[in-house]
């Protein structure tokens, strides 16, 4: 992959991340997540309702089942929101780093879904929806999600780049098969399997 000139996280070749973010963004990505957290910390009594702009982060396990989606909540609405938290307490007390670990970046990739999940949301945003302008009374909220999408991207770049390279002796071609050999005498791709010489 092509380094960029104007790189704002990328692999720093000693298992982390350099960050190079001008002041205005760190002050942005250290100010976003309380607003987030804030609206996650009135869910903690484990109401089943979720608003409207929470939606997104908490997908309904079981849509035509209101007993089982019940159920699901009782026991999972508490981890999903500490999960959600945590990971913005993370972008917040690291904006102003210049280094991440693996770890730290890959709570920054999950904070910033997060918010601009929220902000896609709130602005419904859609395939079909049209460009905005600056006349449009949310035009602030509007650049927060561009910018978070545009930020995501490069994180997603980063992570990408530090995977370990691919071994020469794979075939691009065929997966590796994680449940060995298929009933039926199939192979993955569902062809038969060749017989030994």
């Amino acid at each position: 992959m092509t380094k960029k000139a104007d790189w704002r996280v990328r692999p720093n070749g000693r298992g982390g991340f350099d960050l190079r973010l001008p002041t205005e963004e760190r002050s942005l990505l250290a100010g976003l997540p309380s607003h987030l957290e804030h609206a996650l910390s009135q869910m903690d009594d484990g109401p089943t309702g979720v608003s409207e702009p929470l939606r997104r982060l908490f997908p309904p396990a079981y849509p035509t089942d209101a007993g089982a989606e019940d159920a699901y909540v009782s026991k999972a609405r508490e981890d999903l929101i500490a999960h959600h938290r945590e990971s913005l307490g993370v972008l917040a007390r690291t904006a102003g780093a210049k280094r991440l670990s693996d770890a730290e970046l890959q709570s920054w990739l999950n904070a910033l879904n997060d918010l601009r999940l929220v902000f896609g949301s709130s602005l419904g945003i859609s395939e079909e929806t049209a460009e905005f302008d600056e006349s449009d009374p949310r035009y602030s909220d509007w650049v927060c999600y561009l910018y978070l999408s545009f930020l995501e991207g490069e994180v997603v770049d980063a992570l990408s780049e530090s995977l370990p390279p691919a071994r020469s002796e794979d075939d691009p071609e065929l997966p590796d098969d994680p449940w060995g050999e298929p009933p039926g005498g199939l192979r993955w791709d569902g062809t038969p399997i060749p017989e030994q010489p």
